[in-house]
């Protein structure tokens, strides 16, 4: 009969493709996971929260082996709470008679030299085995394949940034290792019983440095980057908001990897081979494989949201076409008014009423999460550091723009509503609309184009509508933030983080603009 497992992190990167593999073989698989509800993966679904210890015992009752996949990461006290966790579980386990945990932790030599993160993962080993059960234990570096934070923290790189200025950390060594090698090697350990309470190095065939991985992935894709040799002024906070602000990792988890990568983390110990022989995949096939699953995953996403009835298609494109038309006349309207005069204050506000209930009228729209982050955080704290950054660009652009009197002259006709105005009640008026314009441009606009050139295709709308005030440089400003907003929808799946940021961007115009220009 086959083994019985537990899978605790079930829903996890590596999780999900290890319970998909051990069904496939013929394990009886229960994923461990907070939202059973919600799960939809391979196997039986089973409540267990880690950090609810009392929910552990129900979860690993019967199980004869599990695997433990958790980590808190995105959490700033991950430590804290690892420890407490991997206590927990390995006493839970105990006491349900479990024959052996299997870990995956952390490459990186003992010492002083490791970082907080590895350190954790070493002491995670130990805290497991402290209630008796013999523990597994994997220690792997970055795992490439579709969803691991370190690897997709490296294809946005190279995917968004043609030009890179890089710090130290690209210098450092590393072993990856394919996602579908970690997982042969999890589910292949289980008929090796002489690895119980060992812990085994594992990875690819080579090492590569940091700033390897990016070339090669750059040629993969067919991309041409210019990587800029390391500079020192780009400290472990600097770098970590720099990812936080070019790729989806949220700043807790960045700057707990940022720790970790001026660590040398390779395979120092090979005795894995000699358990389990056998070739394991070249960086460059991982790349290729992890990059064909996105296009795959893409394309399911794009089936499913092209299953939308033809109804409310419709209705929505209709919803979106009349909306359009009345706050193109609302825009005009209220920018042509005296400064100060109340005509502008009812327009402006009926024209932020007007994107927001047309955006709701179309149909359902997402706020969206961050993808890096578990699936219960929203983007806070990314959003407004880029709309700051957005705005900071646009005031050094004023400084050029105050020297040529036309482009001046037009971007006081719209800071005279704020200089001659009720400056509260702008402020208000600014927010309300900002909001608004996202709820409609980033939300029903975006979800009636679907996805074929969403962020162009939103961009023009935005930009066209903007023609109305009869205003250059604002259709300037709607072309070049209205691309901004529209990636950070894309990004993140919603529109929570985009209102964010053009919020944001907003009142930093409203507020710091008017003493340069």
């Amino acid at each position: 009969m086959p083994k019985v497992v537990l899978v605790a992190g079930a829903s996890g990167f590596v999780g999900t493709a290890l319970v998909s593999r051990l069904v496939d073989e013929g394990y009886v698989v229960r994923a461990m996971t907070r939202r059973p509800n919600a799960y939809d993966g391979a196997a039986e679904p089973v409540f267990g929260d880690v950090d609810r210890p009392e929910s552990l015992d129900a979860a690993l009752a019967g199980a004869e082996v599990a695997y433990y996949l958790v980590h808190s990461l995105a959490a700033t006290d991950f430590e804290d709470r690892d420890s407490r966790a991997a206590r927990a579980f390995g006493a839970a386990a105990a006491r349900a008679g479990v024959g052996r945990i299997v870990y995956l932790g952390g490459l990186g030599e003992d010492g002083a030299d490791l970082s907080a993160h590895l350190r954790s993962r070493r002491e995670v080993e130990t805290l497991l085995a402290e209630g008796g059960v013999p523990v597994t234990t994997l220690r792997a570096a970055v795992i490439i394949g579709h969803g691991g934070i370190s690897w997709e923290m490296t294809r946005q790189l190279v995917s968004r940034l043609p030009v890179m200025i890089t710090p130290r950390w690209v210098q450092t060594r590393t072993q990856p290792i394919a996602l579908e090698d970690i997982v042969g090697y999890l589910v292949a350990i289980l008929d090796v019983p002489q690895s119980a309470g060992r812990a085994y190095d594992v990875g690819g065939p080579e090492v590569l440095r940091y700033v390897d991985m990016m070339k090669r992935t750059a040629r993969i894709q067919n991309h041409r980057r210019l990587i800029v040799v390391p500079v020192p002024l780009l400290t472990p906070r600097l770098s970590s908001m720099w990812l936080r602000l070019v790729t989806d990792v949220d700043i807790p988890t960045a700057r707990n990897l940022v720790d970790s990568l001026g660590t040398e983390v390779v395979v120092t110990d090979d005795a894995i081979t000699s358990l389990l022989p056998g070739p394991t995949l070249s960086f460059d096939d991982a790349v290729r494989r992890s990059l064909t699953e996105r296009m795959r995953v893409a394309a399911a996403n794009e089936t499913h949201a092209q299953a939308e009835p033809t109804a409310v298609v419709r209705r929505r494109r209709i919803v979106v076409l009349l909306t359009l038309a009345v706050g193109a006349a609302l825009l005009g309207l209220s920018l042509t008014q005296r400064p100060g005069a109340g005509l502008f204050y009812v327009a402006a506000a009926a024209l932020a009423a007007t994107w927001t209930v047309g955006g709701l009228l179309s149909g359902p729209l997402h706020l969206g999460r961050s993808p890096s982050a578990d699936k219960g955080r929203r983007p806070l704290l990314g959003p407004l550091l880029l709309g700051l950054a957005i705005g900071g660009a646009f005031l050094l652009g004023a400084l050029v723009v105050r020297e040529v009197h036309p482009l001046r002259h037009l971007v006081q006709q719209v800071l005279d509503h704020a200089r001659h105005g009720s400056l509260p009640l702008v402020v208000a008026l600014t927010v309300a609309n900002g909001i608004a314009e996202e709820i409609f441009f980033r939300g029903a606009v975006f979800a009636a184009v679907g996805r074929r050139h969403p962020v162009r295709v939103t961009t023009i709308v935005y930009a066209l509508v903007t023609v109305a005030s009869g205003n250059a440089m604002l259709v300037f400003a709607a072309l070049t933030v209205g691309t901004l907003f529209a990636v950070e929808r894309l990004r993140t799946g919603g529109v929570l983080a985009s209102s964010i940021t053009h919020v944001t961007w907003s009142l930093v115009m409203l507020l710091a603009l008017p003493a340069i220009i």
